[in-house]
C-alpha cells in the first residue's frame, strides 16, 4: 500500500505488514442524497478492480481506478458504490418543457376539433403526458456527483487500510511465534546431531568388537568410518541456512515494502527447501520428529 495524497489522512509510515485481505465501507451525505461505498480485497499478485455501481456510473470506473491505485499496488479490489435518494436536496437530472412542441400539439387538436366539431377542453394533465412536451436529461451527470462518490470511497479505503494493518499485526504475531518455535527446534537438532555421531561411532565400536571377539578396531579406519557417516550425515550447513532465513523472514516482516508479501512467500519456499534436505539426510529419529514440526510451522507460515 503507498499512499500518495499526504491530505488523505493515512500515513503509510506506520510500520508493519499488512494484510492482502480486508473490507472497508463509509456512508457520505450529498445533495444527490447519501453515497455508500464498499470496498472489499483478496490476494492477488497484480492489481484487479471491479466495480458495481449505480445507474450508468460504471462511466466513471477510469477514475475510481487512480484513486485505488493511490492506496493499493496489488490484491483483487471489489468495489460497490449505492446511492440513497431519501433526504435529496437536488436531482442529477433536469426537466425541460418543449414550448414549441407543446404549441404545435394544442394547434392539431384544435384544428381537429374544429373539423370534426368536435367539444372540449385540452387540459394540463392531457398535454404533459403527450411524448416529447416533457423530458429529462442530464449531460454531466456522472461529473456532478463524482466529487460525492471520490469522498466516500477514500474514506472507505482508509478504513480498509486500518483493517489491514490490523489483520497485519495479528500475522506478525503469529509469525514471530512460529519462527521462535523453528528456531528451538533447530537448537535440539544441533544437539541430537552431534550426539548421532557419537552414537554411531560407540555402535560401530561395539559391532567391531563383537565381530572381532573382543578384538580393539583399528583405530585409522574407526575414525574413518566414522568421519564419512559424519559427512554422509552433514547438516550443519544447511542448519545455517536455515537459520538465515528464519532471520531474513523476521526482519521482512518488521520493514515496510510493497514487495513485502513476494519476498516473505520467497523466504519461505527457501526454508522450506532446506528443512526438505535436512530430513533427507538425517539418520536420527529425533532429528526427523523435529524436523517434521519445522516443516509443518514453515507450512504454516506459507498458508498465511
Amino acid at each position: 500500500m503507498r499512499p500518495k495524497n499526504s491530505s488523505a489522512g493515512f500515513s503509510a509510515k506506520k510500520n508493519g505488514i499488512k494484510s492482502m485481505t480486508g473490507f472497508g465501507k463509509a456512508s457520505e451525505k450529498s445533495p444527490f442524497g447519501t453515497i455508500t461505498v464498499e470496498i472489499k480485497t483478496l490476494n492477488h499478485k497484480n492489481l484487479s478492480i471491479t466495480c458495481n455501481s449505480f445507474s450508468n456510473f460504471f462511466l466513471l470506473e477510469e477514475k475510481l481506478q487512480r484513486v485505488v491505485e493511490e492506496y493499493l499496488y496489488r490484491g483483487k479490489a471489489f468495489i460497490r458504490i449505492a446511492r440513497e435518494d431519501a433526504g435529496a436536496k437536488e436531482s442529477l437530472k433536469k426537466v425541460c418543457v418543449n414550448e414549441r412542441l407543446a404549441k404545435e400539439y394544442i394547434s392539431r387538436v384544435k384544428e381537429m376539433q374544429k373539423k370534426f366539431k368536435i367539444k372540449g377542453e385540452i387540459s394540463i394533465k392531457d398535454l404533459i403526458s403527450l411524448p416529447g412536451v416533457i423530458e429529462s436529461y442530464s449531460e454531466d451527470e456522472a461529473d456532478m456527483i463524482w466529487p460525492h462518490i471520490e469522498k466516500t470511497l477514500r474514506k472507505a479505503i482508509h478504513k480498509l487500510l486500518e483493517y489491514r494493518a490490523s489483520e497485519g499485526a495479528r500475522l506478525a504475531k503469529d509469525f514471530a511465534m512460529r519462527l521462535a518455535a523453528i528456531i528451538k527446534r533447530l537448537q535440539k537438532i544441533k544437539k541430537y546431531e552431534k550426539q548421532s555421531i557419537m552414537k554411531f561411532r560407540n555402535k560401530l565400536v561395539d559391532s567391531i568388537r563383537e565381530v572381532g571377539g573382543g578384538i580393539q578396531p583399528d583405530k585409522t579406519k574407526l575414525e574413518s568410518e566414522v568421519a564419512l557417516f559424519a559427512n554422509n550425515c552433514d547438516i550443519a550447513e544447511e542448519l545455517t541456512r536455515l537459520e538465515g532465513h528464519s532471520v531474513a523472514f523476521r526482519e521482512s516482516v518488521e520493514k515496510i515494502g510493497e514487495d513485502a508479501g513476494k519476498r516473505l512467500d520467497f523466504i519461505a519456499q527457501e526454508m522450506q527447501r532446506e528443512a526438505n534436505t535436512i530430513g533427507a539426510k538425517s539418520n536420527d529419529f529425533r532429528i526427523s520428529q523435529e524436523i517434521i514440526d519445522v516443516k509443518s510451522e514453515i507450512e504454516k507460515i506459507r498458508e498465511q
